[in-house]
C-alpha cells in the first residue's frame, strides 16, 4: 500500500484523485456538486456536502460548506485513508469549492490526522482566466501560504502548459497537467523501491523532503548530450523553469533530492555545487544513483522554496490595472436602475369598461317612440 494518499476537493481535485486511483493510490474526494464527483468512477470514497449544489465559483460557499459540516468531513477523511505518511489535498485555486474549502480543511486535518503530514497539490490558472478566477486564486494561495504546519505545496501551473502548447484546449491542458503531477510523484515513489550499490534514495529520504514547509518542485531532464559538468547543471536548471510547476524564481531551497539513472560514465558529470548555484545549496541533500543502460536522466526535488511572487504578480496585475473599472462594475450591479421617459402614458392603457346594473322599467321606457 502506497504511503501517499490523494484527497481531491472540487472538480479539479476529483480529476486528480481519479488519475491517482488508476495508479493504485488511496484516494477520496469531497465536492459540493454530486454531478461533478460522479464522473470520477475510479475514486470509490466520496463525500458530497449535504444541502449544496455546487459553489458557482464563490469561495465563500466552499468555506461555508466546511463550517457547516466539518465534523462529518473530518470523519470521512479519517476513515478513507489507512497507514499513509503523507496526505496531499488536491484542488484548483481559482474555483469555488476546492479553492474555498481547502485552506480551512487542511488546517483542520493537521489537528485531526496525527502522524500524517499534510501537503497540497494546488492548480494555478493560466493567463486566459478572467477577473473572478484571478481573485480566487490570489486569495486561496495567500491563505495556503499562512498555514504553519503545512508540508510540501505543489503549485501546478497551467500557464506553463499553455506556453508549451499555445493551441491546446482547456481540457487538454487540464488533463496533461493533472497526469504529469501524479506521474512525477509516482516516479519518486517507484525510485524508493530500487536498490543500488552507489547510494539509495529511500522512502524516509522522500518523506523528509516532502514534509518541508513551502513550495516544492519536481523536475526531470535527460543529459544524453551533455559533455561537461556545466552542461549538466544548465540542463537541470532549465528543467526547473520548464516543468509543470510554477518556475523557480529565487534562492531558498531547504531540502532537496537528486536522483541519477543511467550509465556510470555520465554520473561523473554531476557537480552538486554547480547544480545548486542559482538557487542556493540546500540544508540537506538526499541522493540516489542507479546505474543502468537506460538514457541518462536526472530527477531533482526542490523543497522549501518561497511562494513565487513574480508568478502571483502576473495573476494580480490585471486586477490592479482594472481596479476602478471592477469596483464600478460591482457598484453598478447594486445601484443600477432604469427610469422610463413615458411614465405619463400609463393612463392611456385601455381599461375594461365597468358594467353597472340598470332599472328595467327605465330601459323599456327609453326605447319607446
Amino acid at each position: 500500500m502506497k504511503s501517499v494518499g490523494i484527497l481531491g476537493v472540487g472538480q479539479a481535485g476529483g480529476n486528480l484523485a481519479e488519475i491517482a486511483a488508476t495508479m493504485g493510490y488511496q484516494t477520496a474526494l469531497i465536492n459540493t456538486n454530486r454531478r461533478d464527483g460522479l464522473v470520477n468512477t475510479r475514486v470509490e470514497k466520496k463525500f458530497f456536502v449535504p444541502g449544496y449544489n455546487g459553489a458557482g465559483q464563490d469561495r465563500s460557499v466552499g468555506l461555508r460548506a466546511v463550517h457547516d459540516h466539518y465534523r462529518e468531513i473530518i470523519d470521512f477523511v479519517q476513515h478513507s485513508f489507512k497507514n499513509i505518511k503523507l496526505l496531499l489535498v488536491a484542488f484548483s485555486t481559482d474555483g469555488g469549492t476546492g479553492s474555498g474549502m481547502s485552506p480551512l480543511l487542511i488546517d483542520l486535518l493537521l489537528d485531526n490526522l496525527p502522524g500524517v503530514n499534510i501537503g497540497a497539490i494546488a492548480v494555478v490558472p493560466d493567463r486566459n482566466v478572467l477577473a473572478g478566477n484571478r481573485i480566487n486564486a490570489a486569495q486561496c494561495i495567500e491563505e495556503i501560504s499562512k498555514i504553519e504546519s503545512l508540508s510540501s505545496v505543489f503549485l501546478v501551473d497551467n500557464d506553463q502548459i499553455r506556453k508549451l502548447n499555445p493551441q491546446s484546449s482547456k481540457h487538454q491542458i487540464y488533463l496533461y497537467s493533472n497526469q504529469q503531477v501524479i506521474k512525477a510523484i509516482h516516479h519518486l515513489l517507484q525510485v524508493t523501491n530500487k536498490s543500488s550499490f552507489y547510494g539509495n534514495f529511500d522512502e524516509t529520504d522522500l518523506m523528509n523532503i516532502l514534509a518541508t514547509r513551502g513550495v516544492t518542485v519536481i523536475a526531470s531532464t535527460a543529459i544524453t548530450d551533455a559533455k561537461t559538468t556545466a552542461d549538466v547543471a544548465a540542463k537541470i536548471q532549465a528543467s526547473w523553469q520548464n516543468s509543470i510547476f510554477c518556475p523557480v524564481e529565487s534562492q531558498g531551497v531547504i531540502r532537496a533530492g537528486l536522483i541519477y539513472e543511467g550509465p556510470e560514465k555520465m554520473a561523473s558529470l554531476i557537480n552538486v555545487p554547480a547544480i545548486f548555484e542559482k538557487v542556493g545549496e540546500p540544508l540537506e541533500l538526499f541522493e540516489g544513483t542507479y546505474i543502468s543502460e537506460a538514457d541518462p536522466t536526472i530527477t531533482t526535488i526542490l523543497a522549501g522554496l518561497p511562494f513565487p511572487s513574480r508568478r502571483m504578480l502576473a495573476i494580480e496585475e490585471a486586477i490592479e490595472k482594472n481596479k476602478l473599472r471592477l469596483q464600478n462594475l460591482v457598484k453598478k450591479e447594486r445601484t443600477q436602475v432604469y427610469e422610463s421617459r413615458i411614465s405619463w402614458a400609463s393612463n392611456l392603457k385601455v381599461k375594461q369598461q365597468e358594467r353597472k346594473p340598470g332599472n328595467l322599467s327605465s330601459k323599456l321606457t327609453k326605447y319607446e317612440k
